[in-house]
């Protein structure tokens, strides 16, 4: 994605676009200025650094609602993502991120590990894993593991907590309702803010922002970009975390393969 809209692009992974089809809660209500906003948002603005002020994320806040839930992004067919969805655990913290040719990152902690299936890669990048001593390949399942448990702590999401591509339009209060169950605001684009510079009008677009947390749990932006119009989603909600027995294959496989070394 370009960096002129503001928004990290990583590779993509196979995520289906992903529509909201959420009819508005009928007992929606029209906020006004007198009712209360997250830190940097108001009724006929959202200030998305002052949003992010308190350090909370998406990756954590959620959790006060959600067993587990899915981050989801879409961008336009064009433009590739690094990484797909994100599920995380809530009682655990567990993060399990789609990435590239089919693979699956998992992070807890300072532990990380990773699975990429031998038969989604491109030849080149097969020769890559196979040279590379921080893969170990299994020929049981025919894929290349890697585990570390001193990575280190890494940023939940590429996605972010505010996407960026959100901060270059004014955005305007429409209604209060939930999310899942999740208080929250939701904002119809109004504008282009003043101080971006060289950005698409935004044809139309909706965000739903907690009303509790300033956290963003949906938009759904459409950009005029001159020759094509493009549209980008973003969804947090609640999903089942995914199975991850594989990360207990990627520990013993790296035990053995230190032993051996």
């Amino acid at each position: 994605m370009d960096r002129r809209y503001g928004l990290v692009a990583l590779v993509a992974l196979g995520i289906g676009v992903v529509a909201f089809t959420t009819v508005w809660a009928p007992q929606a209500t029209t906020p006004g200025s007198e009712q209360t906003y997250p830190a940097g948002a108001g009724p006929d603005h959202i200030n998305f650094t002052a949003l992010e002020a308190d350090e909370a994320n998406v990756s954590h806040t959620p959790r006060s609602h959600w067993d587990s839930y899915a981050i989801v992004y879409t961008a336009p067919p064009d433009r590739r993502l690094v990484e797909g969805d994100y599920y995380i655990d809530s009682s655990t913290g567990e993060i399990l991120t789609d990435r590239w040719h089919n693979a699956t990152v998992y992070r807890n902690g300072t532990t990380y590990a990773f699975v990429q299936p031998a038969d989604s890669l491109p030849a080149h990048q097969r020769e890559q894993f196979t040279s590379d001593p921080q893969f170990v390949y299994d020929n049981a399942t025919d894929a290349y593991y890697r585990y570390d448990p001193h990575y280190g702590q890494i940023a939940p999401t590429n996605i972010g907590r505010h996407p960026d591509i959100l901060g270059a339009y004014t955005w305007t209060a429409t209604n209060r309702t939930t999310h899942h169950g999740v208080p929250v605001i939701t904002y119809r684009v109004s504008g282009e803010r003043t101080t971006a510079a060289d950005v698409p009008p935004a044809l139309n677009g909706t965000l739903r922002l907690g009303a509790e947390d300033g956290i963003v749990y949906a938009f759904d932006i459409t950009l005029d970009a001159a020759e094509r119009e493009y549209r980008y989603t973003y969804d947090v909600h609640p999903a089942p975390f995914p199975d991850h027995g594989w990360v207990e294959t990627a520990r013993e496989l790296a035990a053995a393969n230190e032993s051996a070394t």
